[in-house]
Formats: structure tokens, C-alpha cells, sequence
């Protein structure tokens, strides 16, 4: 791999697990309309995917049932701002990792489809001791990933070279951007892979099974 100067991460599942408080979240809603709770692991297949796939799932709703799902979606989001910090954690490595990448005097930020009013409070409370270089959301661009919109404008905002970054997420979507923006990808195996799927078959560059191996693929931490 050529030198990278740039390290970009998705948020959810790549380096905060969330799954925990958006669990506690949707069963929160459920029960207000006297469903019985969801089981953690369907929960936490679907985080990466955002509100709008949970809020489908939490209710049985058919995709076409837009108006609903957007209702629910608000519902979801305004329980899930009150536990957003309740029992998410950094990924077990995560903060050693950014050490070491500011020990090696590179450039990371993150690069999320969460939005920013949850991005800014999240990312505020766990890293900015790690002084990240810039965190892009939806609202940035108007485009959610698979857009490589985002990536692109972190690129342009920390002034780096797409072909000298890598981005490392844990779903689907994150590798196309990823693609599009002409950026080297890694799956993060250890997040929110959803259920039937392996991330083998992104065909990212390199595949993590820990936060602890993504360094094992950018040689210019070491």
C-alpha cells in the first residue's frame, strides 16, 4: 500500500458501539405501542443501516409505507437522543488506535450518515481529546452514503488526496463510498454486518476482524 496520509472512519460500528442505546431506544418505542421487545441481535444488524431501517423493522413496515416509517423515525430519534450516551463505548483498540495515529502525525476524521446533531454530541464526548480533523455528516453535503460526496469533502477539508486515504466501515454502503471517492477501503468485520451478509463480499481492499488489525494495513502508523 502507498504511504497514507489520511484516515478516515464511519462512526457507528467502526468506532463506537452504539448498538447497546439504540436497543434500549427501539424497545422504549415498542413498548409505548405495547409491542413486545425486539431481540439485541436484529437490533444490532440493522444499526449501521440508520433510524429509518430500525424504525421499519421495530413496526413491520413495507419500504412503500414512507409516511409512517418517517413518523416513527422522528419517534425513534427523539427517545434515542435522551440514552444516545448511555452505554456506548468505544470499539475495544479504538482509542489506542487513534493515539498511535496521532503519535505518527496523521490525519483521521469521520465520515458518518448519523446525523449531526447526534454526530457532534457523540464524537464531542469520546474524541476530542484525539483532536479528529474534521467529522462530515449528511448535512454537509445534502447526499447520504453510498455517496462519495462525504469522503470527498473530508478530503477536501483536510486537504488530502483520495488515493492517499483509506476509510474503514462496517456495512456495505461504506465501502462503495469508499469505491466511488477512488479511496482504499476497509471493512470493519467486527461491527453491525447485517444478518445473512458477510463483508467479504464488499470486495473492500482489506478486511479488519478487530479494531486492533486496521494498523496492520496502513504502514505509515508504524
Amino acid at each position: 500500500m502507498k504511504a497514507i496520509e489520511f484516515i478516515v472512519f464511519d462512526l457507528d460500528g467502526t468506532l463506537l458501539d452504539t448498538a447497546q442505546d439504540f436497543f434500549l431506544a427501539v424497545n422504549k418505542l415498542r413498548s409505548q405501542y405495547n409491542l413486545e421487545p425486539c431481540e439485541f441481535d436484529e437490533i444490532r444488524s440493522r444499526v449501521s443501516e440508520g433510524a429509518v431501517s430500525l424504525a421499519r423493522y421495530a413496526f413491520c413496515l413495507d419500504p412503500e409505507n414512507k409516511e409512517e416509517i418517517e413518523f416513527h423515525r422522528q419517534e425513534l430519534l427523539e427517545i434515542y437522543e435522551s440514552c444516545c450516551l448511555d452505554k456506548t463505548t468505544p470499539f475495544d483498540g479504538i482509542n489506542e488506535l487513534l493515539e498511535e495515529i496521532n503519535n505518527a502525525d496523521l490525519k483521521w476524521g469521520i465520515v458518518t450518515n448519523k446525523p449531526k446533531v447526534f454526530a457532534k454530541r457523540i464524537v464531542s464526548h469520546f474524541f476530542i481529546p484525539y483532536k479528529p480533523h474534521c467529522l462530515i455528516c449528511p448535512e454537509h453535503t445534502g447526499e447520504r452514503k453510498p455517496s462519495p460526496k462525504g469522503l470527498l469533502k473530508a478530503c477536501e477539508v483536510t486537504k488530502s488526496l483520495p488515493s492517499s486515504s483509506v476509510y474503514i466501515g462496517d456495512h456495505s454502503i461504506d465501502i462503495e463510498a469508499g469505491k466511488r471517492a477512488k479511496i482504499i477501503t476497509i471493512a470493519a468485520a467486527y461491527g453491525y454486518i447485517p444478518l445473512g451478509q458477510s463483508c467479504s463480499e464488499w470486495q473492500a481492499d482489506f478486511i479488519a476482524e478487530s479494531p486492533h488489525q486496521i494498523k496492520s494495513f496502513i504502514p505509515s502508523i508504524s
